[in-house]
């Protein structure tokens, strides 16, 4: 098997053939094409949540964050395309929102410039909550900004 044909398989949603792969290589699911883009971006790029939530349990944190040759995270793709869904599943899972792309920007950044306004909302939300919890957990402004 090909990791393009992965990053095929995880663009159109074929479900059969990356059950396979979960089955038979589950460490074969963070592999990246020549652009550096994996499965998970393909897939969140496209709004596959399906997909999205069959492969993040079968990947490693650095593989969830992980950049392709824009320096785009999965997130990125999400968020630029408007795919609400699949941000709120990495968000869940481990994305990062704070990683800048090659160009420094955030996906906050790229979904603003889209007009993602749904997205925008969800990482707004994310980071009040985010906030939040820090608080209610001890944190203050001091502790954070240290």
């Amino acid at each position: 098997m090909d990791v393009d044909d992965l990053v095929y398989a995880a663009r159109v949603a074929d479900l059969e053939f990356l059950d396979e792969v979960i089955e038979k290589l589950p460490s074969y699911l963070g592999k990246a094409d020549e652009n550096g883009n994996t499965a998970l971006h393909m897939a969140c790029a496209n709004g596959h949540t399906e997909v999205v939530q069959k492969l993040l349990p079968h990947l490693k944190p650095d593989e969830i964050n992980s950049k392709n040759s824009s320096g785009n995270t999965p997130l990125h793709w999400a968020a630029m395309n408007g795919h609400v869904d699949a941000c709120k599943l990495l968000l869940d899972n481990g994305g990062d929102p704070h990683v800048k792309n090659n160009y420094d920007k955030t996906c906050l950044y790229e979904a603003d410039i889209r007009n993602k306004q749904k997205v925008m909302e969800l990482f707004l939300d994310y980071e009040i909550a985010k906030a939040e919890a820090d608080t209610e957990n001890g944190a203050n402004d001091v502790d954070m900004a240290s």
